[in-house]
């Protein structure tokens, strides 16, 4: 029994050291930051593709697929 009491007092020990909670406030400046680096980069996004002529952009390249003659075209097998 000494090993849990001494157990029991090690974990009490422990959870009255947390660390203090941070001033109030501190999750909503971090938000603001962080909503303001996003907002930046959106903007600096959206300015590049404006800056960039639309008859200059890649197309996309699909392949094309040919079916066989065993394809049933969504009729069940009878």
């Amino acid at each position: 029994m000494a090993i849990w009491s001494e157990l029991r007092s090690i974990v009490r020990w422990l959870l009255r050291r947390a660390d203090p909670p941070p001033p109030p406030g501190t999750g909503q400046r971090i938000q603001a930051a962080e909503q303001a680096v996003a907002r930046r980069q959106l903007l600096s996004d959206a300015r590049v593709a404006r800056a960039t002529p639309q008859h200059c952009q890649p197309t996309e390249i699909v392949p094309t697929v040919a079916l066989g003659d065993e394809t049933t075209h969504g009729r069940a097998e009878g």
